[in-house]
């Protein structure tokens, strides 16, 4: 009974130790992605978004780098694309971001780093500051010297226009053809 302990035992390490060793080494590659915003982003200003990926103090050139921000629009809310870029020889993307509406945002880039499976993602944070968003919607139609009341006087002038030509050519078409005294 002692004699198959042992070798249970044994066979797990065996085992195990084959297992750790047919794992191949670890990607010792270390990739340091550093995003960097201006100070103060304002709305509607276009501004630039510069990304260094960073590997053992080497340029990681011909990455592609894909940034994100979170939106929302109408009540929905998601991530939009700010674009896919191609690192230079220099390790940098520059990426142009024009802030539609004032608050924190969240900056999310992704990039597949050599030897990765997977993307490896990395965030910052930037303030915007200036009118609360972009574009401010208005309600009705703005024509200066216009108000309410006249324009539904125009509409109501016009639709009585079109119902009194209705009525008329109604009342025509239901009186049938005109009789004239024939004369022999």
């Amino acid at each position: 009974m002692k004699t198959i302990s042992i070798i249970t035992v044994v066979t797990v390490m065996a085992i195990a130790i084959a297992g750790l060793g047919s794992a191949g080494t670890a990607n010792a590659a270390h990739v340091v992605a550093e995003i960097t915003a201006p100070a103060v982003l304002e709305v509607g200003q276009p501004s630039e978004l510069q990304v260094a990926l960073l590997s053992e103090d080497l340029a990681l050139a011909d990455t592609v780098v894909t940034a994100y921000t979170d939106v929302s629009f109408a009540g929905v809310v998601g991530q939009i694309e700010l674009g896919t870029l191609t690192t230079d020889a220099s390790g940098m993307a520059v990426f142009e971001y024009e802030p539609r509406q004032a608050s924190s945002h969240e900056i999310r880039i992704e990039f597949l780093a050599p030897g990765d499976t997977e993307p490896t993602v990395a965030t910052t944070t930037v303030s915007v500051s200036g009118a609360s968003q972009l574009f401010q919607s208005t309600a009705g139609v703005q024509i200066p010297g216009l108000n309410v009341w006249l324009i539904i006087a125009i509409v109501s002038s016009v639709w009585f226009l079109l119902f009194t030509v209705g009525w008329r050519v109604f009342a025509i078409a239901s009186a049938g053809p005109a009789v004239r005294g024939v004369t022999s």
